[in-house]
């Protein structure tokens, strides 16, 4: 192995055990666990075999169930709402004009600096029933609990997703409208395309793979989460990420708790597997 083999393999070295140890490692653990299962005779001693059994109390105990569907959902919606929202934000900063646009593009990026707990917290402050939006309508002559209830549901999940999200998603979709050159559109406007056949013919198509590997990222992100949930969820369903840490620290059942973290890294695996397989057809091209 000559020299420059050498200094190759120290730069790679401390990402492989990085890698190795935060990820792989992990991994393995959480499947070998997920396949362990722990019975109990009737006088409280417990055996362990291998089996199925975790992934068929995941997929046919009705409460597991709708905490994977519920995951799911969750993570579909936020993305679905914070793509429309950040596209049409990141056109009107690709091609719009004046100071509304200037003003925007000053004051999209705040959500990035605030962490999601604080985040959450000052959610559940405003939107809470008998909270500050609750407690303006009410002296406005709204009656007691008109307010709809957000917090501590599924849409104040999705909503303080979407208000997290929204910054970075606009950024990722600002950068991949950019590369789109100025030249191409102002050549179809010279050959009387409309704007909506530039959007429809030009912009969409360009910018479709970077912003399906936005998306991609996004929904990792929700799926994976703990803290919004956590704090903003309902007691029933749960998303997965909240579900799983009740199972190891409350009903001491750490098989059906990795199992559920299975259940999330092949939710994750299918979002990444599409990743590289995006970016794969764009180094081909």
């Amino acid at each position: 192995m000559d020299r420059s083999q050498l200094v190759g393999l120290a730069l790679v070295a401390p990402s492989l055990v990085y890698l190795t140890v935060f990820v792989f490692i992990p991994v393995v653990k959480a499947i070998t666990t997920s396949f362990t299962v722990r019975d109990r005779d009737n006088a409280g001693n417990y055996s362990y075999r291998v089996g199925t059994d975790n992934y068929r109390t995941i997929f046919e105990t009705e409460t597991l169930r709708d905490n994977v569907i519920f995951t799911v959902l969750i993570a579909v919606i936020s993305v679905a709402i914070v793509f429309c929202l950040a596209y049409s934000i990141a056109l009107a900063l690709r091609f719009g004009k004046g100071p509304v646009v200037r003003f925007l593009s000053r004051i999209y990026v705040i959500p990035l600096f605030i962490p999601s707990v604080i985040a959450s917290y000052a959610m559940i402050t405003f939107l809470a029933n008998h909270g500050f939006v609750d407690g303006l309508l009410q002296l406005v002559g709204f009656p007691d609990e008109s307010f709809p209830r957000i917090v501590f549901d599924w849409k104040g999940i999705v909503i303080t997703q979407v208000w997290l999200s929204l910054p970075f998603m606009t950024v990722l979709l600002t950068s991949v409208l950019l590369e789109i050159s100025d030249t191409l559109v102002e050549s179809a406007r010279d050959v009387g395309a409309s704007s909506w056949q530039i959007f429809r013919h030009i912009v969409l198509p360009l910018s479709a793979p970077g912003a399906l590997i936005g998306v991609t990222f996004m929904f990792l992100g929700v799926v994976g989460g703990f803290t919004i949930p956590y704090l903003l969820g309902p007691n029933a369903p749960q998303m997965l990420g909240v579900s799983m840490v009740y199972y190891m620290t409350n009903y001491f059942e750490p098989y059906v708790a990795s199992t559920q973290a299975v259940v999330i890294f092949l939710l994750s695996l299918i979002a990444a597997i599409y990743y590289v397989r995006q970016q794969f057809k764009r180094e081909v091209r």
